[in-house]
C-alpha cells in the first residue's frame, strides 16, 4: 500500500490552543490539517518548515474591519498577513454614499444583498487572505428588512451590524449621510426581532448618539473644538447607556448581542449583568483601548481620534480585566487606515491622497476630522507584548481572543480559529524574541496609530490554507486565492447547540 505523500510538514514548534500548549507538529494536505502529533518526521512530505523556538498559532481573525476607505482588501489583507490575522471579517452593507466616494464600484447597487454579493467576488480575486462579511444595516433597508435578514442569512453573512449614534440632531443638511446611518430605537428592534427569528445576530456601535449630539453642539456653539474636548462630547456613560439599552432590547426580542469597540470601564459590569441573565453577549475591545489614552489625542491631536475616543488609564485597565476575566470575548482592530488627508479633510470630503496641510492644533475642528484608526497590522503584536508578555492574558487566552472566540461566535469553527485534524492550515508562527519598533504599515495610510511602539514577539510566518502568504517580512503569497468563508449560524455560540465562547 502506498501512502500519499503529504504537501506540507511543521515540526519543533510549540502549538498553542485555548486549551493549553504542547510540544506538536502539524502536516498538512491539500490546505487541511490532517495530522497532529508530537512526533511526524518519518512521514512523506513534500516539503518541511522547522519551527523551533517558534510558537505555531491559528491564523487571527480580525472580526471588525472596513476595507472600504483608501485600502480595499488587497492591500487590507497584506496589513492583515503581515500581522499574523488569515480571516478578514469586513463590514459591507448598504453605506452607498461611502462606495460611490471611494469608487467601491462593486458597491453601488441599491439592494444590501447585492452589495454584499458584489464584495465576496471582488474580494476573492483580490485578496491575499480569506475573508467573510458582516452585513451592515442603515436606513436605506428600514422597508425591506422582512427580506434583507433573511437573504443575507442565507448568503452566510449571519450578523448585522448597526450605527446607535452619528444622530442627525447637529446635522448641518438634510443630506447629511449620517441621516442615514443611525437607527433609531424602533428600528434597532427591528433588525433584533428580524435577527433573532433567523438565526442571525446584532452588533452594535453603542454610543447614545442624542447625548453625543447635544454635547458637541454644546461645545461648538461655544468654540470649544479643540482636540481636549472630543472626550468629553463622548464620556463613558453614553457608551454605557447604550450598551444596557441594546442588551435590554436584544433580551426583549431574544437576538444574540455583540457590541463592538468598546473602550470604557462603566460597559464592564453591564455586560456581566445581562450574561448573567442568559443573554447571548459578546463584548469586544481594541488593541487602542487596551494601550493608549486620551493624553495621546491631547499630545498628538487629531491622528488619534477614534469613536468611542480613547479614555483614561483605569478604563484601560478595566479592559484588560475584562478580556482576562471573560466579560470581553473578542479584540478586533476597527482599522479604517484612514490617510492623513482624509482624516483632516474628511473621510467623505476628500481625496484618499492629498496635500492638505498639517493643521494648527490651536484651530483644528476636531468634530470635522474623521474618526478612524490605523491598527491592523501591529494589532496582534501590541497585545503580545502588552499582554502576554506582562502578564495580564495568557497565551492560551491570546489565541482565545484572536482566533478560537471569534470563529466560535460568528460560525466558522473549527474550519477557522483552531488548528486540529479538519481544520483549514491557517497557521502562524510566532517568534517570542523577535524585536520591532513600529512603523508604517503596508497599506496605503501614511499614519500608524502605534507607530514607535518598542514591541517583542512578532509573526515572521503567515499562512493561508497551507500556503505560505508571508515569509519573514516578505510578501510570498499571490491574490486570486482567497475564498468566502460563510457562516453557518447553527454553528454558532448562540445557536442552541453551538459551540462554548465566553
Amino acid at each position: 500500500m502506498t501512502t500519499k505523500r503529504a504537501d506540507l510538514l511543521i515540526r519543533g514548534g510549540l502549538l498553542v490552543s485555548g486549551d493549553g500548549i504542547s510540544r506538536s507538529d502539524l502536516l498538512v494536505n491539500d490546505g487541511k490539517v490532517t495530522e497532529l502529533a508530537s512526533d511526524l518526521s518519518d512521514r512523506e512530505v513534500s516539503r518541511t518548515i522547522d519551527a523551533s523556538g517558534k510558537y505555531i498559532l491559528p491564523g487571527g481573525i480580525d472580526s471588525h474591519s472596513h476595507p472600504i476607505f483608501g485600502d480595499k482588501m488587497d492591500t487590507y489583507s497584506m496589513c492583515a498577513a503581515y500581522g499574523g490575522v488569515t480571516t478578514v471579517a469586513a463590514f459591507i452593507g448598504s453605506e452607498t454614499h461611502r462606495h460611490e466616494h471611494f469608487n467601491n464600484q462593486w458597491g453601488i447597487r441599491k439592494y444590501n444583498p447585492d452589495i454584499v454579493k458584489g464584495f465576496i467576488e471582488f474580494a476573492e480575486q483580490t485578496s491575499y487572505t480569506d475573508f467573510t462579511c458582516h452585513g451592515l444595516i442603515t436606513m436605506r433597508d428600514k422597508d425591506e428588512l422582512h427580506k434583507v435578514i433573511p437573504e443575507l442569512v442565507k448568503l452566510g453573512a449571519c450578523s448585522f451590524k448597526l450605527f446607535m449614534t452619528w444622530n442627525p440632531f447637529v446635522l448641518p443638511t438634510e443630506n447629511d449621510y449620517s441621516n442615514l446611518m443611525a437607527l433609531p430605537d424602533d428600528q434597532v428592534m427591528m433588525v433584533m426581532h428580524h435577527a433573532a427569528h433567523n438565526g442571525g445576530m446584532v452588533m452594535v456601535h453603542a454610543e447614545n448618539g442624542t447625548c453625543k449630539a447635544y454635547l458637541e453642539d454644546h461645545f461648538k456653539g461655544q468654540g470649544l473644538t479643540s482636540p481636549e474636548y472630543y472626550h468629553k462630547a463622548a464620556p463613558s456613560i453614553v457608551e454605557a447607556e447604550a450598551v444596557n439599552r441594546a442588551a435590554t432590547m436584544a433580551l426583549v426580542t431574544g437576538s444574540p448581542l455583540y457590541p463592538v469597540h468598546l473602550s470604557s470601564a462603566e460597559v464592564v459590569p453591564v455586560l456581566d449583568h445581562y450574561k448573567q441573565k442568559g443573554l447571548p453577549l459578546y463584548g469586544e475591545t481594541c488593541p487602542h483601548y487596551l494601550t493608549l489614552t486620551d493624553d495621546m489625542m491631547i499630545e498628538h491631536g487629531y491622528k488619534y481620534k477614534v469613536a468611542p475616543p480613547l479614555r483614561n488609564d483605569p478604563d484601560v485597565d478595566a479592559m484588560w480585566q475584562g478580556v482576562a476575566s471573560g466579560s470581553l470575548s473578542t479584540i478586533a482592530s476597527d482599522f479604517t487606515g484612514y490617510t492623513k488627508n482624509l482624516k483632516i479633510t474628511g473621510s467623505l470630503s476628500g481625496s484618499v491622497i492629498g496635500d492638505a496641510p498639517e493643521p494648527d492644533s490651536d484651530e483644528i475642528d476636531i468634530f470635522n476630522v474623521a474618526a478612524g484608526l490605523s491598527t491592523l497590522e501591529f494589532m496582534m503584536p501590541v497585545v503580545w507584548t502588552h499582554g502576554v508578555n506582562t502578564g495580564k492574558i495568557t497565551l492560551p487566552r491570546f489565541v482565545q481572543l484572536f482566533c478560537e472566540n471569534p470563529a466560535k461566535i460568528f460560525g466558522i469553527w473549527p474550519k477557522k480559529g483552531a488548528l486540529q485534524v479538519g481544520s483549514d492550515a491557517d497557521v502562524v508562527l510566532w517568534d517570542p524574541a523577535r524585536m520591532e519598533t513600529v512603523g508604517k504599515e503596508h497599506g496605503i495610510s501614511d499614519l500608524n496609530t502605534f507607530e514607535g511602539m518598542e514591541l517583542v514577539g512578532f509573526p515572521v510566518m503567515t499562512m493561508v490554507r497551507g500556503e505560505v502568504v508571508i515569509n519573514d517580512g516578505k510578501v510570498v503569497g499571490k491574490q486570486g486565492r482567497a475564498k468566502f468563508a460563510p457562516r453557518d449560524p447553527n454553528a454558532a455560540a448562540y445557536a442552541p447547540h453551538g459551540p462554548t465562547a465566553d
